[in-house]
């Protein structure tokens, strides 16, 4: 009887180890998913607001033909740049900030 009580705890040690395994796979396959939705879902979203505002799409169109939107990626190049030095700048004094011993 004892050996048919640990062939049962085995087998449900193994069960359980196969369900956290399934588990991990399916919660990676699910932020896959879900990421690819996301983007693709804001991309709709656009497409239809530009669907349905035309004067939206026109504006647009006329500021990318007219040159000055060559001034505003270049702004958001100058942002992207700040941003890449902030970035560490902002997680260093974070962690900082949580590592400092609270004075009562």
């Amino acid at each position: 009887m004892s050996k048919r009580l640990e062939q049962l705890s085995r087998q449900k040690q193994d069960l359980i180890a196969q369900c956290a395994r399934e588990r991990l796979e399916f919660a990676q396959a699910l932020t896959t998913i879900r990421s690819s939705v996301t983007f693709y879902g804001a991309v709709a979203g656009l497409g239809r607001i530009l669907v349905t505002h035309p004067l939206i799409a026109a504006a647009i169109s006329s500021l990318l033909a007219s040159g000055y939107a060559r001034k505003l990626t270049k702004s958001g190049s100058d942002l992207l740049k700040f941003v890449r030095i902030a970035r560490p700048l902002w997680s260093w004094w974070n962690k900082r900030r949580r590592q400092e011993p609270k004075l009562l």
